[in-house]
């Protein structure tokens, strides 16, 4: 359904009048000034192209009142106590708790915050490096002999129950967690300036920069992990410090995740690069994640 009227007018997505639509332009014509800027500012990054299909886009919203920044995907939060929301429905978070397919675990604020951890992980870098992974054909066997208390945790979301590899032993993975959460310290997630930030740094430094200047907020709505988060405009701009890297003076500003973790993302940046899917990474390519991540050469 097309959006009609000065109150549901688009957020324009550049300065050039040839590229904002024509229906934004008739209602701009006769209220050049939206009802929604009396509550909303905005700061729009991009769009930032890829180098064969495809682009990335943020629009970052002010609200006036409450001194808010509102953002999609660009900075998000992480703690150890999980969201009120994955809290209705704890099977994830059991179903994630489990060393292996074989463990029969309690429903505890422990095993609760313990899954919730390596969601976080799995969300965030998608092959954490405490995980081995099981065999197929050992992981369908295992899987057709889980005790029948278990198997409700996957359903409607995992096959057969499956549950194809197992975590390091003496929660290994607390350490990996720890580094990526930081006490909830707000930071841009590691697919974003890996794979298509680096590509065009300056151009989000700039829009970060502006969000800093402009915007005097106390807290931070991101569509993802923590809401409402308490921090600053410094905090924000510090969120983007990694886009700041210098592989020619070796000037290096390290990631959140640990290198290790961040394997199968500087895999995937170097296949889309070597494709021609997106350009030469600027300022992301010094990190050791190649050398000391699972898919390091020998």
């Amino acid at each position: 359904m097309t959006q009609r009227g000065p109150r549901l007018r688009e957020i324009p997505s550049s300065d050039n009048i040839k590229d904002i639509s024509k229906q934004y332009r008739y209602y701009a014509s006769k209220d050049p000034v939206p009802e929604w800027k009396a509550d909303l500012d905005f700061e729009v990054l991009g769009p930032l192209r890829f180098e064969s299909v495809g682009a990335f886009s943020e629009t970052a919203l002010f609200h006036k009142k409450t001194k808010t920044l509102i953002v999609t995907d660009t900075v998000v939060s992480v703690t150890d106590t999980p969201p009120k929301i994955i809290e209705e429905d704890p099977r994830a978070m059991l179903f994630h708790a489990r060393d292996s397919i074989n463990d029969v675990i309690e429903d505890t604020e422990e095993n609760r915050k313990k899954g919730w951890r390596r969601m976080v992980q799995f969300g965030l870098v998608f092959f954490p490096s405490q995980i081995d992974v099981v065999p197929f054909n050992d992981a369908i066997s295992q899987a057709s002999k889980i005790d029948p208390k278990m198997k409700p945790l996957g359903e409607g979301a995992v096959p057969f129950s499956l549950y194809p590899w197992t975590w390091h032993d003496n929660n290994a993975d607390l350490n990996n967690f720890n580094a990526i959460s930081k006490g909830g310290k707000i930071f841009c997630p590691p697919i974003l300036t890996k794979l298509i930030l680096d590509r065009e740094p300056q151009k989000t430094i700039e829009w970060a920069d502006r969000i800093s200047s402009r915007f005097d907020f106390t807290h931070i709505i991101s569509c993802h992990l923590n809401n409402y988060v308490q921090a600053t405009p410094t905090d924000f701009r510090a969120a983007f410090a990694v886009l700041q890297n210098d592989p020619k003076t070796g000037k290096l500003i390290p990631q959140r995740p640990l290198s290790e973790d961040l394997a199968l993302l500087q895999k995937a940046s170097d296949l889309l690069t070597q494709f021609r899917v997106v350009a030469e990474s600027r300022v992301c390519d010094g990190e050791p994640a190649r050398n000391v991540g699972r898919f390091a050469s020998s």
